[in-house]
């Protein structure tokens, strides 16, 4: 398998998937610590940077991608943020708007599979409609928040793929504080 990793960080990815056998085809970070580490422990997989700036010939010259990952930026979604959400008030994106982009290079990537990870708070954000426009964005279908609220697990369906979401708490895996993250996994390939 590989992989393009977006929003990298110190790249958890590469260390879960890299012993698998998996092929890190390369990282997009701007954070100079972050950096920093991946140019130590990854000198051979390009860096591609800003995700705004990769261009579709970038991505293309990477060859196949089976998957791309990405934990795009939380503060506006977070209820320790502010909450604005993927859109400022004059409409321009937000910092967690970023996930429009990265859903943007994930299709040029011509990807079989998409994993988005964030905060439980993307399910209430703006009443639900940030996570909605995440369902939307993945599967290709409009879709309206659930009466109440978005639950911790389910799927959708649409043109573009099958989409089943999960919130997972690192405390589940030996990790020693609770951490609960929203993963979202999208299969467009022959899933059934």
């Amino acid at each position: 398998m590989r992989f393009l990793s977006l929003f990298s960080g110190i790249e958890a990815a590469s260390v879960a998937w890299l012993p698998l056998g998996w092929e890190c085809a390369a990282v997009a970070e701007i954070e100079p610590f972050p950096c920093a580490v991946l140019a130590h422990h990854y000198p051979e997989i390009p860096n591609l940077g800003d995700v705004t700036k990769i261009t579709r010939e970038q991505i293309e010259a990477l060859g196949h991608i089976d998957i791309v990952v990405g934990g795009f930026p939380c503060q506006d979604v977070s209820v320790a943020g502010k909450r604005k959400g993927f859109h400022n008030v004059d409409g321009t994106t937000t910092r967690s708007g970023l996930f429009f982009t990265a859903m943007r290079i994930a299709e040029w990537s011509k990807c079989r599979y998409l994993l988005v990870e964030n905060v439980p708070g993307l399910f209430s954000s703006h009443g639900g409609e940030d996570f909605n426009s995440v369902v939307r964005e993945m599967v290709g279908c409009d879709f309206s928040p659930p009466k109440g609220r978005w639950k911790n697990t389910g799927c959708a369906l649409g043109p573009r793929g099958i989409l089943e979401w999960c919130v997972l708490d690192a405390q589940w895996f030996g990790v020693p504080q609770r951490r609960k993250r929203v993963f979202a996994l999208r299969d467009s390939g022959n899933w059934f």
